[in-house]
């Protein structure tokens, strides 16, 4: 709860300045935009410890089967980041585990498929995570591609993929991928504000714009003009 709560107030303060930068170039921008990434992995590393707080205080075995499927669902992307790949990958299979569990108990096949779709993509995620981290960026790039293999669900249909995996490949150059899995991604987050994220930020891709892949890429390029 701490840490989305200096979220919401460091978005909030960084909005007066949303209007202030003339194009992808202005140096004032990019200076921005690099302070708004590092940010959002700072507070990535501190969603990390708080799951590891709290796991101390109730260690995972001794969660109920929601509780762990919360969790998991919460934290698998983090584990990814910032634990061993050893740790990392028990949490994806017990995702996999716990979420395929569930899916067997229930006959409803559509309902079904649409729960498994947050498990599916974010452990794709995951494990693209992990490859990048270990220097096989292809790999990565095909996990990003197979997270965008699912059914939708209520959850990425409102808040869309992830979009940390990508902050990451697009700064070390991989906008082709990107792109693509944008592209991908408006099979099941296809809302109008979608939409429009996903049309400005193909724009920013293809003018090389630096991209906080976040609400407030289209505050802080309102006064662009692109090609």
């Amino acid at each position: 709860m701490k840490t989305i709560l200096i979220f919401v107030i460091f978005l909030t303060s960084q909005a007066a300045f949303a209007f202030e930068y003339s194009s992808c170039q202005d140096p004032n921008y990019i200076q921005y935009v690099a302070k708004r990434l590092d940010f959002y992995d700072k507070v990535s590393a501190r969603s990390y410890e708080e799951a590891q707080e709290e796991l101390r205080l109730a260690p995972f075995d001794t969660l109920s089967k929601s509780e762990k499927t919360l969790y998991l669902y919460s934290n698998t992307v983090l584990s990814a980041r910032f634990d061993s790949t050893d740790i990392a990958l028990k949490n994806i299979e017990q995702y996999e585990a716990i979420s395929t569990s569930n899916f067997l108990t229930n006959a409803v096949f559509n309902f079904l498929l649409k729960r498994t779709s947050n498990m599916t993509h974010k452990t794709n995620i995951a494990r693209g995570w992990l490859a990048l981290k270990t220097g096989q960026k292809s790999q990565a790039i095909k996990y990003l591609f197979a997270s965008t293999e699912v059914g939708g669900s209520a959850t990425l249909g409102s808040f869309g993929p992830d979009k940390s995996l990508i902050r990451e490949l697009y700064r070390q150059g991989e906008k082709e991928a990107v792109l693509e899995y944008l592209k991908r991604s408006a099979s099941f987050w296809n809302t109008e504000s979608a939409q429009e994220y996903i049309t400005l930020w193909n724009k920013m891709i293809t003018n090389d714009c630096a991209i906080q892949f976040q609400f407030y890429d289209t505050t802080s390029t309102r006064g662009f003009t692109f090609e």
